[in-house]
């Protein structure tokens, strides 16, 4: 029985040797195309934005500009906010064009595989699934396979005690 116990314990370790701690702690955002292929996005840090424009030679997800067909969220911390546009700037201040943002609700935010353009059915700040808000929408157009940009903002880390 203690060679279970070693054993097990030596995966654990080397699991974390394989998958660093960073890998884990801030989520990823999960994005699929018509063909299923994935794209995943590291969530930044506490209290940081990141921009991921299929544009603007963006390295990660490269050539995914009017691809995303559905996304998912892993492990994604409370109160971040996810912003996804037909703009290469992730600027929604354009009212021409479409965009969606969304705001996690739980301490790691989980969600089902969601079709995009089914997010464009719901209300602003309505619930979509028990991890996620709509918080704004303004569609102009079919959002489906139109997503250009998308950022991710997290929300500052509380102060220690």
């Amino acid at each position: 029985m203690n060679h279970i116990k070693a054993i097990a314990a030596g995966l654990l370790l080397a699991t974390q040797l394989i998958y660093p701690a960073a890998a884990f702690s801030e989520g990823t955002i999960i994005l699929r195309d018509k063909d299923n292929a994935i794209c995943y996005l590291p969530v930044p840090g506490p209290g940081e934005t990141k921009n991921y424009s299929f544009l603007f030679g963006q390295v990660q997800c490269k050539d995914w500009s009017n691809r995303a067909r559905d996304i998912e969220l892993a492990e994604v911390p409370s109160a971040t906010t996810i912003l996804l546009t037909e703009t290469g700037t992730c600027d929604p201040s354009n009212n021409n064009l479409s965009w969606i943002l969304l705001k996690t609700k739980k301490k790691q935010s989980n969600t089902t595989i969601i079709a995009i353009e089914y997010l464009t059915t719901f209300q602003k700040n309505q619930i979509i699934e028990p991890a996620l808000q709509m918080v704004d929408l303004n569609i102009k157009s079919e959002f489906r396979d139109k997503v250009s940009c998308i950022q991710i903002k997290t929300s500052a880390a509380p102060p220690a005690p």
